[in-house]
């Protein structure tokens, strides 16, 4: 790679992609690789030093790393760097280019006399069959650098067509997902929660599940992350909470079960304001008293400990919902949040049955132990064989949840288990 001489050299230019576009089947030389530099966090990083003069901080973005390459273009918007490299013979030398883009932002900064430190998230775009103009090669890019955008600290991805046919899914999955609460396709399932002393169903956990028309039934993780995503996460567990809770009452009032209704709650509904309104206005509507409600948070979603939260779980207690953990130990394990939110039940996460997994005995006595001395009660969910019951038994666990009792029953036939059990 030879460098323009430094009169010619030409750092910034706008706007990058009119004027890199080719005609129509006009295709660049095979040794061309686009290169799409996110320097992560900038919008917020001129914010808050209140840079004036962006295009100035992004020139000495620019004179970092113009040595490495033959041109460097902003892209438009400001948010990246485009980087058009000849001479790289193969992945490998794309590979070795990027470590050193990257190493070349490890030195901090001086933005109005204070040091910044920015990491940079690269998508890379190589063509060595000739097939793609310049204009492929920079979305290309760009549709790399989306994949790991998100993810802390300095990395780069390569473009291949697999994130075309991926984002593809996606998005028709999403639309299907937007279709799917109005055409009813969303169902409850239920899977009982047994008192491990007297053997005796004392819960149930709501199930989200989606039955679609033509695929059956698609497993939930492979939607939920994506209603949590797209923004219908906070629609959707309303319409749990409600079935669940209409579904609840309907059982205790036709004598087929008197125990608790347990949902799990997501993040964003745990930070929503005025959840525990929301939540009251349901109980009232459905007519199920709040001390058969159990929602359920994940640790990761405990953790966010601002205001809102706190006072949402504080306002759900005061209504007489009880409150539990749900994966607990899969995440930060802060035991300062147990002792702040108004925690009622430490539900111990399945992966800590898995005797092959050395110390899971262990962890799993200390949970039990430390839940007991904070006056919580325990529950293990994923129990599938009796070696698991036994220990859990020995350890005086509070309930238990999993396959060696009962997998998760459509409506009909966890009623018809529930009216037995009676």
């Amino acid at each position: 790679m030879v460098n323009k001489p430094e009169e010619e050299k030409e750092y910034l230019r706008f706007p990058t992609k009119h004027q890199f576009s080719h005609k129509a089947g006009k295709t660049v030389d095979r040794s061309l690789t686009v290169f799409y530099i996110g320097l992560d966090s900038l919008r917020q990083i001129f914010h808050t030093y209140n840079v004036k003069n962006e295009t100035g901080f992004l020139r000495k973005c620019a004179d970092r790393i113009h040595h490495f390459c033959s041109e460097i273009v902003v892209t438009e918007g400001g948010e990246g760097l485009l980087l058009h490299v000849h001479g790289l013979p193969s992945k490998k030398a794309a590979e070795q280019l990027a470590r050193k883009v990257i190493e070349g932002f490890s030195e901090p900064f001086l933005m109005n006399g204070t040091e910044i430190f920015l990491t940079v998230s690269l998508g890379i775009c190589q063509d060595f069959d000739q097939g793609k103009s310049r204009t492929e090669l920079i979305k290309g890019a760009e549709m790399a650098w989306t994949l790991i955008k998100e993810k802390p600290g300095s990395n780069f991805h390569f473009f291949s067509p697999d994130i075309l046919t991926t984002w593809k899914d996606t998005f028709n999955l999403e639309f299907s997902l937007r279709k799917a609460l109005k055409a009813n396709q969303f169902e409850l399932h239920y899977q009982p929660q047994k008192d491990i002393k007297t053997g005796g169903i004392v819960g149930c956990e709501a199930l989200l599940r989606w039955k679609h028309p033509d695929e059956g039934y698609i497993p939930p993780d492979h939607f939920i992350p994506l209603a949590e995503s797209s923004g219908m996460m906070i629609e959707l567990g309303e319409w749990v909470l409600r079935e669940a809770c209409r579904r609840n009452k309907q059982w205790h009032s036709s004598g087929t079960y008197r125990g608790l209704i347990g949902v799990n709650l997501s993040a964003k509904q745990l930070q929503q304001p005025g959840m525990a309104e929301k939540v009251k206005g349901i109980l009232a509507e459905t007519g199920l008293s709040a001390a058969y409600l159990e929602l359920e948070i994940t640790e990761s979603a405990a953790i966010f400990q601002n205001n809102e939260v706190l006072e949402n779980l504080m306002q759900l207690k005061d209504l007489g919902v009880h409150l539990s953990i749900d994966d607990f130990g899969t995440g930060y394990s802060s035991l300062r949040y147990l002792s702040v939110f108004p925690i009622s039940k430490l539900k111990i996460d399945k992966m800590f049955m898995k005797q092959e997994v050395q110390h899971n005995q262990a962890i799993v006595k200390s949970i039990i132990s430390m839940s007991h001395s904070m006056e919580m009660k325990v529950i293990a969910e994923g129990v599938e064989t009796k070696e698991q019951l036994v220990f859990l038994e020995k350890e005086n666990c509070d309930e238990v949840q999993g396959y060696y009792f009962y997998k998760p029953l459509p409506l009909k036939e966890a009623s018809e288990l529930l009216l037995q059990a009676q």
